[in-house]
Parts: C-alpha cells; structure tokens; sequence
C-alpha cells in the first residue's frame, strides 16, 4: 500500500501529460484552422488555376486567330501577284499556292481542336500548334520569295 499511492500519483501525472492538446480553448484573437477551410481554400486555389489557364489559352487562340487573319490577306495578295505567270511556272506556283492552302487548313483544323480542349490538355495541343504554325509561315516565306523572283 505504500508504493500504491506514489504510483497512482505517477500515473495520474502521465496521463494529464499525454492528454489530447487539440481540447485546449483557442487562444484570444489567433484563429482556428479546420479542416474544412483547408479544403475551400484548396478548391478555391484549384478554380483560380484553371480559370488562369482558360485566360492563357483563350489569349493563345486570339493571337493565332489574328495571325491567321493575317496571313490569309498575304495568301490573297499572293494569288494576285501569282496570276500573272505564264505557263511552267503558273503551273508550279498553283501546286504551292494549293499546298500553302493546305497547310493552312491543318492550322484551321488544329486551332478548333484547340479551342475546344479542355485547359488541361491544351498544353499539348499548344505545341503541335505551335509546330503546325511554323511550318505553315515556312511554306509562305517560301512561296512569297518565289513570287519576288
């Protein structure tokens, strides 16, 4: 009985130490974080993400709308100017003005899938954009120097 009562006390003292924290009254003016407001704040973070990534690649399609636009009255000024060949060359330059058309209507193409991905995916499709853009303003400068010629 005489060790019953230091051990009991021992005890005691060990469980209020180990005792759960989290019970303890918040302290005056410093706010609680539940996690429910971890949880809005994080799809409050994931909606402004992805209406971020809509702005981006709504701009993208503006400005490779545009630059299309663009292009399309260069292609007409180039008909004008090609109409004037005679023969070997009239013919070679309509296989590259029908081909410069081509590769502008996989732009064309490219572009609507574009726009209509998800702003997840439009990454991706950016690049093969990107590449398809390229080679279309390749096919152009190429066609446009022939002309000067």
């Amino acid at each position: 009985m005489r060790y019953f009562t230091p051990c009991l006390f021992s005890l005691s003292l060990f469980l209020v130490a180990c005792a759960d924290e989290s019970s303890t009254p918040p302290v005056p003016g410093e706010t609680q974080v539940t996690g429910d407001d971890v949880k809005q704040k994080m799809e409050e973070a994931a909606d402004t993400a992805k209406e971020f990534t809509k702005q981006k690649r709504d701009e993208y399609s503006k400005q490779l709308d545009q630059q299309l636009e663009d292009l399309d009255q260069k292609i007409a000024e180039l008909e004008t100017k090609g109409a004037k060949l005679k023969d070997d060359a009239k013919v070679k330059w309509n296989e590259q003005l029908e081909d410069l058309k081509a590769k502008r209507g996989k732009v064309s193409e490219k572009l609507k899938e574009f726009n209509e991905s998800s702003a997840e995916a439009w990454e991706g499709l950016k690049k093969d954009l990107d590449i398809a853009w390229g080679n279309l303003k390749a096919a152009y400068d190429k066609t446009a120097e022939e002309v000067k010629e």
